[in-house]
């Protein structure tokens, strides 16, 4: 007697990516998503950004020959700008400290800036950057 080899079962994959398509669309379908409900805010107001000039100090680097310095609008040296910043941080805590640094300066001179502020205490630094529209 001669033994048949078994045929292997065939599975038919053709149509999973229509199944697993029409799934997907599915539960999109039928799924809820939480939207923000419909409560009435009445949200604080603040008179002219006082408050936030109060919590932000800018400096301004310039990539001119001189390397200028500006904390917030006066021209100053670095140890003078730092020793501003740390009085400040020494009334509010919660201080943001902004630096502004033109594209032409070097890593190492912004990096600097940082490590200045670290030492003097200011834990909210931000590089400010400009920004385009659409993203290009």
């Amino acid at each position: 007697m001669l033994k048949r080899k078994k045929a292997m079962p065939n599975i038919p994959v053709s149509s999973m990516a229509d199944i697993a398509f029409l799934l997907l669309v599915f539960f999109m379908v039928t799924s809820v998503l939480d939207s923000d409900p419909d409560v009435q805010v009445a949200l604080p107001e603040v008179p002219g950004g006082e408050q936030l000039n109060k919590k932000i100090a800018n400096i301004y680097l310039s990539a001119d020959e001189n390397k200028s310095i500006y904390y917030n609008t006066m021209r100053m040296s670095l140890p003078e700008a730092i020793n501003n910043v740390r009085a400040k941080l020494s009334t509010n805590p919660d201080l943001k400290v902004l630096i502004h640094a033109d594209k032409e300066l070097t890593y190492s001179e912004v990096d600097t800036v940082f490590e200045f502020l670290k030492e003097a205490g200011a834990l909210k630094v931000s590089l400010v950057t400009q920004t385009n529209p659409g993203g290009k």
